[in-house]
Parts: structure tokens; C-alpha cells; sequence
């Protein structure tokens, strides 16, 4: 899933196949894919560098890369946020800037969350 002038070994995909905030942030660690096909099934493996954290996926052999690829990264970031090794951020870079000027106003009066969960 590399793209051609990428480092070796780091996952970067273009922004146009990034529409999901948790893939966008993930793009940005050094993730290793392994992928292992027994029969008419595919065992995906997603490995985090930093943490040394692994999930599998088991796939139908004959579903596309692209797909089994997301679906092990997508549950190597939902691992990683249960973890707290990584911070889901899904607001856009332009409306940060907004964002934070009205969280400062009201940092004061909201509770803060504990955690990996959330108050219900």
C-alpha cells in the first residue's frame, strides 16, 4: 500500500482514499502489514512499530487488498485508542483553529473525561 517514493516499511496513503479521521492518523505511524492465505481464507496482521501492538483479521482470500488492509487497520486503531496509545483528533485542520479558541472559552466549566470512556 505504499506509495511509490514513500520510506520503506511506512504505511502512506493518499489524502483521497483518507476520508476517515481514525486511517487519516493512522497513515501517520509506521504500520507493518502481513498477510497470510490458508485455503479460502486470509489472516490480515497489522503490527503498530512503536507499541508492538498486533490484531488479525480473518478475511475471504478472495476479497480485495484495499478492503482487507482497512478492516485491519481500522481494528489496530480502535485498539490503540482502548490502549491509550493514540487520541482520535476527527476535526478538520481548518476548523481547529475555530475550535480551540471556544474550547479555551469553556475549559473552565466542563468535566473532563476519564480515561478510554466515556460518562454516560
Amino acid at each position: 500500500m505504499a506509495r511509490q517514493g514513500a520510506e520503506p516499511g511506512r504505511l502512506d496513503m493518499p489524502p483521497e482514499v483518507q476520508p476517515d479521521p481514525l486511517l487519516r492518523q493512522l497513515a501517520a505511524r509506521e504500520i507493518y502489514i502481513e498477510r497470510q492465505i490458508r485455503g479460502p481464507y486470509a489472516q490480515i496482521r497489522a503490527i503498530d512499530a512503536l507499541t508492538g501492538l498486533e490484531v488479525a483479521v480473518t478475511t475471504p482470500s478472495n476479497a480485495a487488498q484495499f478492503d482487507q488492509n482497512r478492516l485491519a487497520l481500522r481494528k489496530l486503531g480502535q485498539c490503540l485508542i482502548a490502549q491509550g496509545h493514540m487520541v482520535l483528533d476527527d476535526r478538520d485542520p481548518r476548523e481547529a483553529d475555530a475550535s480551540n479558541k471556544a474550547a479555551d472559552l469553556s475549559k473552565n466549566t466542563s468535566t473532563s473525561l476519564p480515561k478510554g470512556g466515556f460518562y454516560t
